[in-house]
């Protein structure tokens, strides 16, 4: 994999996976990280080597890392070419403490050996949607405007929501909504997006959503946001991603690394709850086996025994950081 300067190479949203240098004379974007302070304190006593940023977006967390530790570089992933794009601006003052590989996370042992990076000392996985693919129109994310159901964050790749919705039948549909959305009305709303194709704009689905089942009391969450939360993750197998994420990113770690994730929901907390609990163990045998027999040894400790969350100050400032919960482990010999 080539590896390129952002100064001489103009980023595209149509590029395919690369890696780039960011020295770039344009503007920046501005944005809010979640819990910042936290992930700084996280990596303040990890050994020396590189910090992958699995989740880039615009940066806000790598930027906030390099400005705290001038001795650490920074190899930052992200599906989302734009993202990229938009944010190779801020970081012209660090020049070459950072890569940038418009991939997935998924694949960061790949990514890393290709950039030929190492050692990794700490690794952030930021999961879940950004402010700026929500707010982005033409994405599909998000049913305030009416347009095309995509909602892919590489939309170079794979099928769109609206595939999704089209071609499933209402099993596949029903396994979606319930699995990746916990919406209790999945059978009846799956039945009623069949009984409606074709459906291709985020308005039509929204409306339809919301003529199935209505709205709940005084809620203010729309009746259609765990169906579009759920596409969302279906389109980008978001699931699958977080387990292979979490399995290369400890097989990468030096011995002391920090492993450090953000979630939003609690099925994705849930995922990576279960994978760093099974990793601190001696034995993962049934306990109706009176003994051990899977020779299972622990790969990491936990730093947080109680999962962190956003202060009621930065809550205040930043409402989306509200269900935000943050994980710590450490890889051990």
């Amino acid at each position: 994999m080539r590896i390129f300067r952002a100064d001489v190479l103009s980023l595209h949203s149509n590029m395919g996976n690369g890696i780039y240098g960011l020295n770039s004379k344009s503007g920046g974007t501005v944005h809010m990280p979640v819990m910042v302070s936290e992930v700084l304190k996280a990596f303040e006593s990890t050994p020396e080597g590189w910090i992958i940023d699995g989740t880039f977006g615009l940066g806000g967390h790598s930027s906030a890392l390099l400005e705290r530790y001038p001795d650490r570089k920074v190899f930052g992933i992200d599906l989302d070419a734009d993202s990229l794009a938009m944010s190779q601006g801020g970081f012209q003052k660090f020049n070459n403490r950072i890569l940038l590989a418009n991939g997935n996370y998924a694949n960061m042992t790949i990514l890393a050996q290709e950039a030929d990076i190492g050692p990794v000392a700490g690794i952030l996985l930021d999961l879940g949607l950004s402010s700026m693919q929500l707010e982005t129109l033409g994405r599909g994310f998000s049913f305030r405007n009416d347009e095309m159901l995509d909602m892919r964050y590489n939309q170079t790749k794979g099928v769109p929501a609206a595939e999704l919705v089209n071609t499933f039948d209402r099993d596949q549909l029903i396994d979606i909504f319930s699995n990746f959305g916990e919406e209790k009305a999945a059978r009846r709303i799956a039945k009623a997006v069949c009984q409606n194709r074709p459906i291709l704009t985020t308005g039509k689905l929204a409306q339809i959503v919301e003529k199935t089942i209505g709205r709940t009391g005084k809620s203010r969450r729309h009746p259609a946001t765990k169906v579009f939360q759920a596409l969302r993750i279906a389109v980008n197998q978001e699931f699958e991603n977080i387990n292979k994420g979490l399995s290369s990113g400890l097989d990468l770690l030096v011995n002391n690394g920090k492993f450090v994730v953000l979630t939003y929901h609690s099925l994705e907390d849930r995922i990576v709850k279960q994978f760093f609990k099974k990793e601190s163990l001696d034995c993962i045998c049934s306990t109706r086996i009176p003994f051990c027999v899977c020779d299972h040894h622990p790969r990491l400790r936990i730093v947080t025994k109680k999962v962190k969350i956003p202060t009621i100050e930065e809550v205040t400032i930043n409402p989306r950081s509200r269900s935000a919960k943050l994980r710590i482990v450490e890889k051990i010999a």
